[in-house]
């Protein structure tokens, strides 16, 4: 079967005794694992219901004791057998006895890329397991990953926009789903991914972007800012663009010095991207902000912020020419002995 199938037994509740996992497409295989995990097996019972072997340097004898322990407070324990093509043939044998008289209350995954259909390892698994074959996706099959992959995340995404990042980008799935997780951030509050947003955001691929400038600001990095700002605006970044994003660091550094200093990452990820289920991409860059927030007092941001709203004023009725006007900015916002702009 295919990975759409397998997602919609999945999502019936029909699970197999084993699955054996081929094919190149390794993004859907770890996305189909996930999916099989959270089906499973409790979440607070995963390091007990949970165990990941490399056919590389395991024994079977490991693997077969791991497959024979009692699941606990979980119907299922999930045992996962990567690379299980690299495994010795006299592993390989014994692997395939188990699948046999498997155990009930355990669900045996393997991993691999080619197999030899004529030998007994596939075929035994045709006959008592289920095979799923995860290959490249086709252009209209990408394009419709693509909007779900941006749905999933609570967004929504413009046709054209699709198309210009599967141009920009391409077909690989990993690399793909790397760029929807930035998109999301660099849009949010924003609903809609649209044309320009990729487009912006892709331009960076080729340098320093604006979230490595936002990044270089948490540190209190003043020279590196300095020099990112710089590039932006030499590569034709809107100043106002730039400011809009400094604005919302200090909002999101705002909104968690205020919840105190015991706030999880999880707490943190709701506070920057809304109520929703996080990735450990996005926890990750929340505990980045918290360790950042550690750094900045609350009258500081405050006054940060009120510069950042000067400056805007100042750029809009033309007092001062944006780039100058950013590059003042900057300065004010980590340097604090230097004078706020002119009201």
């Amino acid at each position: 079967m295919k990975y759409k199938e397998f997602i919609v037994r999945l999502e019936r509740g029909k699970i197999a005794q084993a699955y054996l996992f081929e094919g190149k497409e390794n993004y859907l295989k770890e996305e189909a694992l996930q999916k099989l995990k959270e089906k499973i097996i409790p979440s607070s019972y995963t390091n007990f219901n949970y165990e990941i072997f490399s056919g590389e340097n395991t024994s079977s004898a490991e693997i077969i004791e791991s497959l024979y322990i009692l699941p606990f407070n979980s119907k299922y324990r999930l045992v996962v057998v990567k690379e299980v093509d690299k495994l010795k043939e006299k592993d390989r044998e014994i692997l395939r006895k188990y699948l046999e008289n498997p155990v009930s209350t355990t669900c045996l995954v393997c991993v691999g890329e080619e197999f030899d259909k004529r030998k007994k390892f596939y075929r035994t698994y045709l006959k008592e397991g289920e095979v799923v074959s995860f290959y490249p996706l086709w252009n209209n099959e990408v394009i419709e990953w693509i909007k779900q992959r941006v749905e999933r995340e609570g967004k929504k995404i413009s046709s054209r926009a699709i198309l210009y990042l599967k141009d920009k980008i391409g077909n690989d799935l990993y690399s793909l789903s790397k760029e929807i997780e930035k998109l999301v951030i660099f849009v949010h509050p924003e609903r809609t991914i649209r044309e320009e947003d990729v487009r912006e955001l892709t331009r960076e691929i080729k340098g320093r972007g604006v979230f490595d400038l936002t990044r270089a600001f948490r540190e209190k990095n003043l020279l590196l800012s300095l020099s990112i700002l710089s590039e932006l605006l030499e590569r034709g970044e809107e100043p106002l663009r730039i400011h809009s994003l400094l604005a919302r660091e200090i909002r999101t550094l705002l909104r968690i010095k205020e919840k105190g200093v015991n706030i999880s990452s999880q707490k943190a990820s709701s506070l920057i991207f809304g109520s929703r289920g996080y990735y450990n991409f996005y926890t990750d860059i929340a505990s980045e902000y918290l360790k950042a927030s550690k750094d900045f007092s609350i009258p500081e941001l405050i006054k940060d912020y009120e510069y950042l709203v000067k400056t805007e004023v100042s750029i809009k009725r033309g007092k001062e020419e944006a780039k100058s006007a950013m590059e003042k900015l900057i300065l004010a916002l980590l340097t604090p002995s230097i004078n706020s702009p002119e009201k």
